[in-house]
């Protein structure tokens, strides 16, 4: 595991980006595996928390984030585009020991981070680990959301983007 530690203008960009995507979607439904109503976050919260992910892993792996930010009505056009670079996507995990690899992150040679933006102001964020989509997802246990991936199970040799950085 890895914790990233963001400058303040890191944060503050991260937040922004959220908070973007939080408007830009102010009125669409949740995703059905959010059924639970009770156990889930403030939707505002959730979209600066993943921003913020994205950005610390892309520090972490010096690669480029995109910061995307979309409406729901464009959401098809854009929903295979990675979180950071060209095949990373950033997985925040809240309650679980485990991260979800959906089967739509299958046979794109998607690679799968899982992170936890460290409560209470989010400066901080830990990086358990990632897994091959396509592994994590063949070894995963199958949830009524996708299939989860246990976290100490997950790479933590970080340095192999080191060697792949393009």
């Amino acid at each position: 595991m890895a914790i990233i530690k963001l400058e303040t203008w890191e944060y503050e960009y991260a937040n922004h980006i959220g908070i973007r995507r939080f408007t830009a979607n102010w009125d669409k439904e949740d995703a059905e595996h959010y059924e639970n109503k009770k156990r889930q976050e403030d939707n505002r919260t959730a979209q600066v928390a993943s921003a913020i992910g994205e950005l610390a892993v892309a520090k972490l792996v010096n690669q480029y984030w995109h910061a995307t930010i979309w409406s729901a009505d464009k959401h098809k056009q854009f929903n295979k585009l990675p979180d950071v670079g060209k095949n990373i996507e950033v997985r925040r995990v809240r309650t679980q020991d485990a991260v979800c690899i959906r089967k739509k992150d299958t046979g794109r040679g998607l690679i799968v981070f899982a992170v936890r933006p460290i409560e209470k102001e989010f400066m901080e964020v830990e990086v358990f680990g990632f897994i091959d989509a396509d592994e994590g997802f063949a070894k995963g246990e199958t949830v009524e959301y996708g299939n989860v991936f246990p976290l100490k199970d997950l790479r933590t040799d970080f340095s192999w983007f080191e060697e792949i950085t393009i």
